[in-house]
């Protein structure tokens, strides 16, 4: 049986950088005479503001499902033997 494919969203961290253009092209519009640091900067910032995002997030999520009782759902590895690369699949997908 052929499992679903698993969706793919784009991490946070490069989520937050496709904020970088328009917000460099701002800051530089603001302080011309530093635009190579302004640039630099905003993209350091985005892409911690991301990690940090994606952090805080998950822990939020988690003590969530503690507090409604519900146990942090199990995670397994599986290595197809056509993919070199591990799967993860949720609970419902494993095999016996």
């Amino acid at each position: 049986m052929v499992s679903e494919p698993l969706n793919w969203t784009v991490p946070a961290p490069l989520r937050a950088l496709l904020w970088w253009p328009p917000v460099a092209f701002v800051l530089v519009l603001l302080e011309p005479t530093a635009a190579a640091t302004t640039i630099a900067a905003t993209g350091a910032a985005l892409a911690v503001l991301g990690v940090v995002g994606t952090s805080v997030g998950q822990a939020i999520s988690r003590r969530r499902a503690l507090r409604r009782g519900a146990e942090p759902a199990a995670v397994t590895l599986t290595v197809a033997a056509s993919v070199d690369r591990a799967v993860s699949l949720p609970a419902e997908q494993q095999a016996a």
